[in-house]
């Protein structure tokens, strides 16, 4: 019987040695596989993130130079258009020149530290949406600047458009076209004043 029991447990040893050598195999195995899974997962991770930014930031500019019609206006470039235009108040003319009104609007702006020629990018874009883009406002009576003080007519001083030369009641709406000259002036001024400004805006260069 002894003999018996001996011969049995021999056999529960040998049954348990193959047993453990497998199963330290096994996890030696998924302990590589793991580890080689996790080193491939720290590189493709990154690799997916900065792939994701660099399609992010290609769609955002992308979607940013999309010619896409504005709600009010043409598709931008649809037109390219110049011309030459002065602000007068009170004898003093507004310099658009200066680095706050470069190119504020992509439809209609001043640029390349020029503030005599106005650019429209689009069909039916008008006048006014140039003023209002550098913060200003022109309406039919006064022209506000960007720190709202408003000059109105009032019967000693007025507002006044010239449009190549002859007067028009409304410049706001105007659509400018290629190689207009466009004056508004605001003051108690005389016909020989207000002719000097529309002789000086003719001479004045359109830079295309």
């Amino acid at each position: 019987m002894k003999q018996n029991k001996k011969k049995d447990n021999n056999n529960l040893k040998k049954d348990k040695t193959p047993n453990t050598k497998k199963e330290k195999v096994e996890k030696s195995y998924f302990s590589v596989t793991r580890k080689r899974r996790n080193k491939q997962l720290m590189i493709i991770v990154p690799a997916v993130l900065v792939l994701i930014a660099i399609m992010a930031y290609a769609v955002t500019v992308y979607s940013e130079n999309l010619q896409k019609p504005n709600l009010k206006f043409g598709p931008l470039g649809s037109e390219h258009v110049h011309a030459a235009f002065a602000v007068k108040i009170n004898g003093e003319k507004l310099n658009f020149s200066q680095p706050q009104y470069q190119v504020r609007s992509k439809y209609i702006h001043v640029e390349n530290n020029d503030g005599n020629t106005l650019h429209r990018h689009a069909t039916r874009v008008p006048v006014g949406e140039f003023f209002r883009s550098v913060g200003m406002n022109v309406t039919n009576n006064c022209f506000t600047l960007e720190n709202k003080t408003s000059y109105c007519s009032n019967g000693t001083s007025n507002l006044e458009f010239y449009v190549n030369g002859n007067k028009t009641n409304s410049i706001a709406n105007y659509v400018l076209k290629d190689n207009d000259r466009i004056l508004i002036v605001y003051g108690n001024k005389n016909e020989m004043e207000t002719q000097q400004d529309l002789d000086a805006l003719r001479l004045t260069k359109i830079k295309k």
